[in-house]
C-alpha cells in the first residue's frame, strides 16, 4: 500500500511488509489512469513501469516522455514525476528498495548506473518485451524472497540491454561512473571539479579529460546541471522559498542562486515556479546528468 509523507517535498513510500528486514520490499502493482498520481511527486524507492496500453505524457524530472505501449520507464529514487495520461492507461509497476538486490551479489556497472540515474523511455525489442512480461508474471507468483530477487535482477538486465548504445553505462570509464555517482547523489553548488578530483584521487585535468571523452561534456557542466535539476525539483515539488532552496543547495547568497538559475534554466526561480503553477512549460535547456 502506498503511503505519502511530506517532509519538505512530496515523497511516496511503501510501508514494508511485517517481518521484512531493514525496510526492504519488492512489490508488483497495476497502474491505470485512475490510480496514476497526477501531481508532481518523488519516490523513496525505484519504480520500473512497463506500459501495456495508453497514451499521453509522463513527466519525469519535468521533461515530457511520451507514453507508448511496450516501452519501459525506470525511475530512480528522488526523480520527480507525474502522469498526464489519456483515458485507457494500463501499466505494470515493479517497485523495490535497492537493498533487495544486496544478496544477489555484485551487479554489473550498467545495472548499477541504471538504478542510480533512471532511464525513460526504454524501447525493448518485441522478444525482449515478451521476456519482460514473463519475468513480471513470475515475480507476481514468486514463492520465495530469494527467487524474487533473482527474477528482479533478470528484469533489470533486460532493461539495461534496452538502453540505447550511445547512452550505455558500459561505455563510460570507472572514473566517470564514480564522478557521476558522487555528483548525482547530493547535488551541491559548493562542489567544484577540483574538489571532486581530489575526492576521487586524480588530477583535475585527468578528470576533465576522462569525463569529456565518456560523456561528450565537461565535469563542470555536469555539476551545474545536477544542481539546476535539483533546484527545479525543489521549486516544482516543494513550498520552500528560493532562499531556503539556495541554502539547501550550498549557495552562500540567494542572489548567487538566482543568477545561476537564470543562466542555467532561462528564468528566475520565482518565474519558474509561477510557470509551473500556471501549467505552462518552463524553458528547456540541454541536460546531461538528470
Amino acid at each position: 500500500m502506498l503511503t505519502a509523507t511530506t517532509p519538505t517535498f512530496p515523497v511516496h513510500d511503501i510501508a514494508p511488509r511485517e517481518g521484512s528486514a531493514c525496510g526492504s520490499f519488492l512489490v508488483v502493482e497495476d497502474i491505470d489512469d485512475r490510480a496514476a498520481f497526477r501531481s508532481p511527486h518523488r519516490h523513496a524507492f525505484t519504480q520500473l513501469v512497463i506500459v501495456e496500453a495508453g497514451s499521453g505524457i509522463h513527466r519525469i524530472d519535468f521533461s515530457p516522455v511520451p507514453i507508448r505501449a511496450g516501452e519501459v520507464h525506470l525511475l530512480a529514487p528522488g526523480q520527480v514525476h507525474e502522469w498526464c495520461a489519456d483515458p485507457g492507461l494500463r501499466c505494470t509497476a515493479v517497485m523495490f528498495s535497492e537493498d533487495v538486490l544486496d544478496s544477489v551479489g555484485a551487479l554489473p556497472d550498467r545495472m548499477r548506473e541504471l538504478l542510480l540515474l533512471g532511464a525513460a523511455p526504454l524501447a525493448p525489442s518485441e522478444a525482449a518485451a515478451d521476456r519482460l512480461r514473463r519475468l513480471v508474471d513470475a515475480l507476481r507468483e514468486a514463492g520465495s524472497p530469494g527467487g524474487a530477487r533473482h527474477l528482479l535482477a533478470a528484469l533489470l538486465h533486460e532493461c539495461a540491454e534496452a538502453v540505447p548504445q550511445v547512452d550505455a553505462p558500459s561505455a563510460r570509464s570507472p572514473l566517470t561512473r564514480a564522478f557521476l555517482r558522487e555528483v548525482l547523489r547530493a547535488p551541491d553548488a559548493s562542489q567544484t571539479v577540483s574538489s571532486c578530483a581530489r575526492a576521487l584521487g586524480v588530477t583535475t585535468g585527468y578528470l576533465a579529460e576522462q569525463v569529456a571523452a565518456d560523456t561528450g561534456t565537461t565535469p563542470g557542466r555536469i555539476l551545474r546541471t545536477a544542481v539546476a535539476r535539483e533546484a527545479q525539483r525543489l521549486l516544482g515539488g516543494t513550498a520552500l522559498s528560493a532562499a531556503q532552496i539556495s541554502h539547501r543547495l550550498g549557495f552562500t547568497e540567494a542572489s548567487y542562486f538566482s543568477r545561476f538559475f537564470r543562466r542555467e534554466v532561462g528564468c528566475t526561480p520565482t518565474e519558474y515556479r509561477d510557470l509551473g503553477l500556471r501549467g505552462e512549460n518552463p524553458p528547456r535547456k540541454d541536460r546531461h546528468a538528470s
